[in-house]
């Protein structure tokens, strides 16, 4: 009997062992996989469709079910995904913490055993690390953690950042001896300048929330989730900029994208009388104004104090991001995750332009580098390195991407297909995927930046009639999205139309002449046409600028590029073909 239960236990340890940590760990949010994910009103595959989101949207869980998970919608509404479009990742969270009773304890372990490292009382406020169970691990300092008994804390909000102290001057010498001065204290950065009206965004005033939202640490819709405000309030915001509203959440800085318009006049600013009770922080907000520095060497010291004699009170790695709150020489005063201040050298950082900001003046992009101005086609990727599994350099977590062997491969060889062919066309190389990441914006910008491109080509070339935006799909089976006619092996298309704009009408009939063209020249190569309106996704797509555009979806992440050139190859052949049916002239 003994040896059975010893055969038990151990068999246990092992599948505890073998656990996915996501299992072990609790997931906080969900992250989309896929391109483009429906959000339903219940679980089911036919219940009806509430919302759509692109790839790495990332939402709160609210509940789970099965093969389901309820989460909460950026307006605030609920709804249900399948779990296999998105990955369970846990969003760390700033959570303050104080002790609920007088003496308690903290121990070195998440167990009432374990050696007592220190006793806190209420007056205390501590950042908490993480939870395992009914335990919390809790900062004591720089160096050290510690667990204790969840159920005896309380949330909190942070402590405000402490003054580091300067060096004591140094003496001067003169003739007869003079007191050295005592040592004192830097003096608190001053209030933070609110953000002016500029071409980005506009000063302070008050915003009335109709519904709730999440807060940010920083302008970063993939940042750090701080908190929520619910709705039917009235708050006061410091400035907007990109989409951006600066919020006082819990007496630190936090962000809110894209609430309720701007509805008031400016606040009151802060009291500036000692003693008085702070309504801002007393930092500058990780916004246009601020410096931030990132760290280069590895093992980085962080002082107490703007000079190497300093003492050490800490160690920070390379790629390592901290706003600046003061300069002092050569030397930056950061604040760190915690919200206390430390120094570090500005020979061992880099300079970075804060996230939200717009390019330096003067800078600007130009797109269609070759266009002549007599183009019936354009031919353009809004996610220009989307590439496929054979061949794709990263593959990270849902993205399947490459900077070289990509789509725009696909399309440069429609492009010289059509030309072939007599039809004037432009295929651009554009990397709009780079301009983001130069403009700090994020992946759900991007139909936003190859806006610009297809608006300049439109005002490039007035002969331009056809705008095919060329993706492809996401991790579908190749049952699904491969097929083989007469031998040849072809990556399927899919026509997708954008319902919120007004050429949508025009734009669907010219999807559904060349899809039955394509079914009649090349059976089971489409996959069809689907509508999305502004509820299911973009809505839009840029078909606006043209009764002729369209987006094309060739095959998904398991298909290969081959089997893209051979599907450029049919749809140049059905294309031309429309064109000299339809009676157009072209060049």
């Amino acid at each position: 009997m003994l040896l059975r239960v010893n055969v038990s236990l151990l068999a246990v340890f092992f599948l505890i062992l073998l656990m996915p940590l996501s299992i072990a760990r609790a997931a906080t949010h969900v992250e989309v996989a896929v391109d483009q994910l429906n959000i339903r009103s219940e679980p089911g595959t036919t219940t009806q469709i509430v919302a759509t989101l692109k790839k790495a949207t990332r939402l709160p869980i609210t509940k789970q079910q099965k093969d389901w998970t309820q989460v909460k919608l950026p307006n605030g509404n609920t709804g249900w995904v399948n779990n296999k479009y998105v990955k369970m990742i846990e969003v760390p969270q700033i959570k303050y913490v104080r002790s609920n009773v007088d003496m308690l304890n903290v121990r070195a372990e998440p167990n009432a055993t374990a050696q007592i490292l220190q006793i806190i009382d209420k007056n205390g406020v501590f950042l908490q690390m993480r939870k395992q169970g009914d335990w919390a691990q809790i900062k004591l300092s720089d160096q050290k953690n510690g667990w204790v008994k969840a159920s005896f804390l309380t949330e909190t909000t942070a402590p405000k950042p402490v003054p580091v102290p300067a060096p004591a001057p140094v003496p001067v010498p003169t003739p007869a001896p003079t007191p050295i001065p005592a040592p004192t204290t830097m003096p608190a950065p001053p209030p933070p300048v609110l953000p002016s009206n500029t071409g980005s965004g506009f000063g302070q005033g008050t915003i009335v929330l109709t519904e709730g939202y999440e807060v940010y640490a920083q302008p970063d819709i993939l940042g750090t989730v701080i908190g929520q405000i619910h709705g039917g309030m009235t708050i006061n915001h410091y400035g907007y900029a990109n989409g951006w509203y600066t919020i006082n959440f819990n007496g630190t800085y936090g962000y809110i994208f894209k609430p309720m318009e701007q509805t008031g006049t400016a606040p009151t600013p802060p009291s500036s009388t000692p003693g008085a009770p702070a309504t801002l922080p007393t930092t500058t907000p990780p916004s246009v104004q601020e410096l931030q520095i990132r760290v280069k060497n590895p093992d980085s010291n962080i002082r107490n104090g703007p000079t190497t004699a300093h003492a050490v009170i800490g160690t920070v790695q390379p790629g390592q991001v901290f706003p600046v709150v003061q300069t002092v020489g050569d030397w930056y005063l950061i604040r760190l995750a915690d919200n206390s201040t430390a120094y570090i050298a500005g020979w061992i950082v880099e300079k970075i332009q804060p996230a939200g900001t717009l390019p330096p003046t003067g800078a600007t992009y130009e797109y269609n580098s070759g266009m002549i101005g007599n183009e019936k086609v354009y031919i353009y990727h809004t996610h220009n390195r989307e590439s496929w599994r054979n061949v794709a350099r990263n593959q990270q977590g849902s993205s399947v991407d490459d900077p070289e062997i990509n789509i725009t491969l696909v399309g440069k060889r429609l492009g010289e297909l059509l030309q072939a062919r007599g039809i004037s066309a432009m295929a651009s190389q554009d990397d709009f995927a780079q301009r983001l990441r130069e403009q700090n914006k994020s992946y759900s910008m991007s139909y936003t930046e190859s806006y610009k491109a297809v608006a300049a080509a439109a005002a490039t070339s007035p002969h331009l009639q056809y705008i095919f935006d060329i993706h492809r799909d996401s991790d579908e089976p190749r049952s699904k999205v491969a097929i083989t006619i007469n031998g040849k092996t072809y990556s399927r298309m899919l026509f997708v139309i954008g319902t919120a704009n007004p050429n949508h009408l025009a734009n669907k009939k010219l999807a559904e002449e060349l899809n039955a063209r394509l079914e009649a020249s090349y059976p089971g190569l489409s996959r069809g046409i689907i509508l999305k309106g502004s509820n299911q996704g973009n809505g839009v797509y840029n078909q606006s600028i043209s009764e002729g555009a369209l987006l094309l979806e060739f095959g998904g992440t398991n298909n290969t590029l081959e089997e893209g050139y051979n599907t450029a190859e049919a749809f140049a052949e059905v294309f031309g073909n429309y064109l000299i049916e339809s009676q157009i002239a072209f060049n």
